[in-house]
């Protein structure tokens, strides 16, 4: 049997770190749990966390390009959120778009250095209790 996990980071590598982790701040005002001065955990919900660090000081020297990376955050009210972040004007921000096959409706923005941002809400009751 596997040993279990006791929490999960994302760490996203930013060459303007200040500038990006003011950003995170700004956008989504999360509780800053560690900080060393040149990265921040924030605790998304319960053992879940992102981090952001500065790409000069962090262990991954190779960074490639973030194609492919989604940072998906999962909230009860989407609208709720959507109405909170258009005043700021955040770039590429989407309208809110309803997958119905997944049922869940979310949208997306442009965060720094290339990293995409959705905001996602399950409407289906079965997804909503598992996420």
């Amino acid at each position: 049997m596997l040993p279990s996990f006791s929490s999960q980071i994302t760490f996203l590598y930013f060459q303007d770190y200040q500038s990006s982790s003011t950003f995170l701040d700004r956008v989504f005002g999360l509780e800053v749990v560690f900080n060393p001065g040149w990265a921040k955990v924030y605790r998304v919900c319960g053992p879940a966390f992102l981090g952001a660090v500065d790409a000069s000081r962090g262990s991954v020297k190779d960074l490639p390009e973030r194609k492919g990376v989604l940072i998906s955050l999962t909230v009860k009210d989407a609208g709720e959120w959507r109405s909170r972040l258009e005043p700021m004007g955040l770039e590429a921000m989407t309208e809110m778009t309803h997958f119905e096959d997944l049922g869940l409706q979310s949208f997306f923005f442009d965060g720094p250095e290339g990293y995409r941002f959705e905001i996602q809400e399950f409407l289906d009751p079965q997804l909503r209790d598992l996420f």
